[in-house]
């Protein structure tokens, strides 16, 4: 990647200035407005709330520059197009209630990378696709980066200054200064960075040349990566085959990571799959998205496994619309390899922009999910672990302000909260609302439940007739060698039983219920260590075992489950 000197780039912001005067301008406001916030202590919520509504101007004012000139517009036909947008963004304003909400957070960024998709392929969005909009999307990449790297360096070296400014000159820096300073440069500074870096004819190149720079960052950096994601997600997958389990929830992580730089190092190589001498990128996209079809296939088990008993939220229905999308995005691809890249993104936007607003976004799903869960769990409202999932849903409607819903369930009328509820606020409503049904309110996390009983610190523990040690807690799984036979541990769901089974055929079984009674929630005071219990032994026809606890803990009532740790002893018979 070739960076452009200091003064190209000071020549180029004159330049940027009079392209994108509307972006330019979001981009000020905006800061200036963060700047505000960070010391009108009062009203903080608020510039907030005003200074991301205008930074959604900067990327979308921006999309509609970037395509006037490659469609020629005329000069009002934009001023109209921008004041649109600014309509647009001030709407937003009055009905979004600000970040203080962690789900109104997501619809933020929503919205924020529906746009951000926007100018990646609004300039390109009528005609046939051809190679002026790989490039463009190449330019606007390295303009990212050239303008992460400047802002960046431009901060700490302005940081810098200033500190030297206080300690060596006694020149009082207030702590917000600095702040104020990265505000100014990540919204404004970077940005006019970002639109500096971009060529004047961005839109117009139909036969680029290939950087060799990106070539050997995808071949030899991003390709490899992918590679090793999708051996392990193959190799989670026959696991799952061979063991009949569940995928973890985690699964998630690595089908995210996967994706991204996947289909980020198709994107950068598809110029690539014209060459000759590039079969390379051929089979890099063929089996990419065949090796993406079970990785999203495993996704969506693992988040019908969580929203299956515990309904929607927006995150999961987030999730669960990209997995989707990902299976569709793997399975066309695979079918088709020839097809074009202007579909992921614009297909992508297009989701993004519908789970935010309207009769599908996410909360309103996640709501009606809720609810559904919510009427079941009140017509059966029996055991400990029932009662928390009803009071997590009825928080979760609480939180939502869905009065109607509640109302017409509990059959009381609810407080007049219209904004944000306050810390055990929404605890306090829901607790209220389940003893007009005369159910207790249990919280997911019940706090003051928190039990642990510990081995004291300076006791020994006794190994004599034992030969091999094994550390262990409640969640490990494993195979481990002793002697010339190997034994394979883990622990039932409950986390009450450890099962150790030799290669022989040999079986131990340790019950650690007798040992977690110890913290049983029973209205006792401190739990006291009984010694006793957290020795466990074990014997089969070959092997003796004993499990010796060092710590044993459990949150909530007897019902959820616990924790535990120590070593394992093993020996021959």
């Amino acid at each position: 990647m070739r960076f452009p000197s200091v003064s190209a780039l000071v020549d180029r912001a004159g330049a940027a200035a009079r392209r994108f005067p509307w972006t330019l301008t979001a981009a000020a406001l905006a800061a200036a407005l963060a700047c505000t916030g960070t010391v009108d202590d009062g009203h903080e919520d608020r510039w907030v709330r005003l200074a991301l509504s205008v930074m959604l101007a900067i990327p979308l004012s921006a999309a509609v520059s970037l395509t006037a000139e490659r469609r020629g517009w005329r000069r009002m036909t934009v001023v109209g197009l921008q004041l649109a947008g600014i309509a647009l963004i001030a709407l937003f304003y009055r009905t979004w209630p600000g970040p203080g909400e962690d789900w109104e957070m997501v619809r933020y960024l929503q919205l924020s990378a529906a746009f951000h998709l926007l100018v990646a392929v609004l300039p390109f969005i009528r005609g046939p696709e051809t190679g002026a909009f790989w490039d463009y999307n190449r330019q606007l990449f390295l303009a990212f980066l050239r303008a992460g790297v400047f802002s960046a360096v431009l901060f700490v070296g302005l940081a810098i200054a200033l500190g030297a400014l206080d300690k060596l000159f006694g020149v009082h820096v207030p702590p917000d200064t600095y702040l104020q300073l990265w505000l100014v440069i990540a919204l404004l500074g970077n940005t006019w960075l970002f639109l500096a870096a971009l060529p004047e004819d961005v839109t117009t190149r139909d036969d680029p040349a290939y950087p060799r720079a990106l070539k050997i960052f995808t071949q030899y950096v991003l390709t490899p990566l992918v590679g090793v994601y999708l051996v392990i997600l193959t190799a989670y997958l026959a696991k799952i085959i061979i063991t009949r389990e569940w995928p973890s929830g985690w699964i998630g992580w690595l089908v995210g990571s996967v994706s991204v730089s996947g289909i980020l190092g198709f994107l950068l190589a598809h110029p690539l799959r014209q060459s000759e001498h590039e079969g390379w990128i051929r089979i890099y996209a063929r089996w990419l998205f065949v090796g993406l079809i079970p990785a999203a296939i495993m996704l969506l088990l693992a988040l019908g496994k969580r929203i299956g008993p515990y309904g929607l939220t927006e995150l999961r229905v987030i999730a669960l619309v990209l997995g989707v999308w990902l299976l569709t995005v793997a399975v066309t691809y695979t079918l088709r390899p020839a097809s074009g890249i202007r579909l992921i993104p614009l297909s992508l936007a297009a989701i993004l922009a519908v789970l935010m607003a309207g009769p599908m976004n996410a909360t309103r799903l996640s709501v009606r999910s809720q609810t559904r869960r919510l009427e079941h769990l009140l017509a059966r409202p029996n055991g400990a672990d029932a009662r928390r999932e009803l009071a997590a849903a009825t928080r979760y409607l609480v939180e939502r302000h869905a009065r109607g819903v509640l109302q017409r369930n509990f059959g009381v009328p609810m407080p007049a909260d219209t904004g944000r509820l306050g810390y055990g606020r929404a605890d306090s409503i829901a607790a209220r609302l389940l003893a007009a049904k005369n159910i207790p309110y249990e919280p997911e996390e019940p706090a003051g439940r928190y039990r642990t009983a510990s081995r004291p610190s300076h006791s020994a523990l006794e190994t004599a007739g034992y030969v091999w040690l094994v550390d262990m807690n409640a969640s490990d799984t494993g195979t481990v060698r002793i002697g010339a036979d190997s034994v394979r541990y883990a622990s039932d769901p409950a986390r009450t039983t450890l099962t150790v089974t030799s290669g022989a055929g040999d079986t131990l079984r340790f019950d650690v219920r007798p040992a977690l009674a110890m913290v049983a929630d029973s209205g006792r005071g401190e739990p006291v260590w009984d010694s006793t219990a957290a020795r466990i032994p074990a014997r089969s026809a070959r092997l003796r075992g004993l499990l010796a606890l060092e710590q044993v803990s459990r949150n909530g009532r007897d019902s959820a489950p616990g924790w535990w740790s120590g070593q394992l002893l093993l020996a021959p018979r």
